[in-house]
């Protein structure tokens, strides 16, 4: 086995090296076993430690964000502590972003010696470019390795990897590509096809190379995955055939939805069929969900107490492990702040992602004292005792990405909770836009546009049903329109409006869902 220190000090994104060549190096079976046996304790101060290097790195070598910290008459040299680096102020696209030309956030000022330009999808505002480095590809290795083989099984199993996200410029179909290709370099019997967000394209593949291999595993967007499994099923695929694997990330889901689409292939549930990512333009894979987090998070959803001594929100939020050494993750008010050694180096960057931090230690201290048997039903289930002494991070949702009616503010979150009920998951997508219209009399309401599945006819008692079913939904989990709707002698149900697949007004085919729109008047 390699030795600790030298394996941790493979993680130095202010060192000039090969980062690929680094990847094929390192020594990713003994970092899990770190993963395994070092307390979480450990990991949070070498994370500690890593995020005071790249600040003082940053104030030195970003003009950018030497700038911005004289404008608040920060001295580097002072923070010395990560008490002291608490204090430094954030930064977000606002006051740091938008405020500095793309070049003077880069090491140096110089983009050119950056290796891959991508750009944000745009669904909260004007689309950025975001370069890319080699460390960065170097820890996007590293994470996709352990997530395929620790969940997925690709050392045992001759496996197609299928990436369903859109290709070109945007970030997460290149961002899966690249990482996937260098694990597949390594050691491993691992083909990938990357067919984007084409369901037909997708399913050619399946169809056409599925005899030579013993695993699929689909990559994509939730919602683009359930659409090619059920069309996939109705079009004659026998999914259940092969061992299924699918990995989703940039849409929240609960477990009603994991659990119906996991049926749908015909295979039975366990917590490592499927992998949920937590990741953004600007920072790539902040934290991903695991074997236990996906444990926890089913107990939470059976067991109101339970989840009560894990998170504070009214509704369960989607739930991950990270690794402090490749992401420091702070909370500040409701929101999440990361500092990351990205191609564009970030320190204490606000996403506006609501959110908090859950120890492990409290996790594990929470299932010890409610389900003293849960280690044995865990590793049945799980079929292996993949446990990793890693903080978790429970995300609530964008904080600054809400529609505010009549003083209230209407999380998309909230939506897709409602919309994730059983009896709707065969009529309706999961895609949604909602935005508000004025009267004449400037009286507001809210209109949720909803995508129906391919061949789902629209009907009153449907919209009636959504109607109520979103109504009580809101009511139960969000104050604010608890408080209006109960308060308020006017009519706050959201008007109901049900589309046709894929269509051309709202639910364009290869466009990734924007669920906010600009007031109608």
């Amino acid at each position: 086995m390699n030795n600790e220190r030298d394996i941790l000090s493979r993680f130095e994104p202010t060192k000039k090296k090969n980062w690929t060549r680094e990847y094929y190096r390192f020594p990713t079976e003994d970092f899990e076993h770190l993963l395994r046996s070092r307390p979480e304790a450990f990991w949070q101060c070498e994370g500690e430690k890593r995020a005071l290097r790249l600040f003082h790195a940053a104030a030195q070598r970003v003009p950018a964000y030497k700038n911005f910290l004289s404008r608040y008459k920060i001295k580097h040299q002072k923070v010395r502590t990560i008490k002291d680096f608490a204090q430094v102020p954030e930064t977000d696209k606002k006051n740091y972003i938008n405020a500095y030309p793309l070049e003077k956030r880069c090491w140096e000022g110089d983009l050119t010696k950056l290796n891959l330009l991508a750009i944000s999808s745009g669904t909260s505002g004007e689309p950025k470019f975001w370069p890319r480095g080699g460390y960065q590809e170097f820890e996007a290795s590293i994470i996709h390795e352990l997530i395929y083989r620790y969940s997925f099984d690709i050392h045992k199993y001759r496996t197609l990897l299928v990436i369903g996200f859109p290709m070109g410029v945007y970030v997460s179909g290149v961002a899966t590509l690249f990482p996937s290709l260098l694990v597949a370099g390594k050691k491993y019997n691992l083909s990938v096809v990357s067919p984007g967000n084409n369901k037909a394209e997708v399913l050619r593949a399946v169809q056409h190379l599925q005899k030579d291999y013993e695993q699929i595993i689909l990559v994509g967007h939730p919602f683009f995955i359930k659409d090619v499994i059920e069309s996939g099923r109705q079009k004659g695929t026998l999914w259940s055939r092969k061992r299924l694997r699918l990995m989703f990330c940039s849409e929240g889901f609960n477990e009603t939805w994991r659990r119906y689409v996991v049926g749908e292939t015909g295979r039975p549930f366990h917590y490592r069929n499927t992998v949920s990512t937590y990741g953004s333009s600007e920072l790539l894979l902040m934290a991903h969900e695991t074997p236990l987090s996906i444990y926890v998070r089913n107990l939470m959803d059976k067991n109101e107490k339970f989840k009560e001594q894990i998170v504070t929100t009214p509704w369960v939020p989607n739930f991950f492990q990270y690794n402090p050494i490749m992401r420091h993750i702070e909370t500040s008010g409701p929101d999440l702040l990361f500092t990351s050694a990205s191609g564009l180096p970030l320190l204490r960057y606000n996403l506006h992602d609501g959110g908090s931090i859950v120890s492990f230690k409290n996790v594990l201290s929470t299932l010890d004292s409610t389900r003293p048997a849960w280690r044995g039903e865990f590793t049945r289930d799980s079929k292996q005792n993949t446990i990793w002494q890693l903080p978790f991070v429970a995300l609530g949702g964008r904080t600054d990405q809400t529609m505010i009616f009549y003083a209230a503010n209407i999380y998309p979150e909230h939506i897709h909770l409602a919309l994730n009920y059983g009896p709707y998951l065969k009529k309706l997508t999961g895609k949604f836009v909602m935005h508000k219209h004025y009267l004449k009399n400037m009286d507001e309401f809210l209109e949720i546009n909803i995508e129906l599945k391919q061949n789902i006819l629209p009907s009153k008692v449907l919209v009636k049903s959504i109607e109520n079913h979103i109504f009580n939904k809101l009511r139960d989990i969000n104050m604010e329109y608890l408080f209006i709707t109960t308060h308020n002698d006017k009519d706050l149900r959201p008007h109901i409006k049900l589309w046709p697949y894929q269509h051309e007004k709202h639910f364009k085919a290869g466009l990734k869902p924007r669920y906010i729109m600009a007031s109608v008047k």
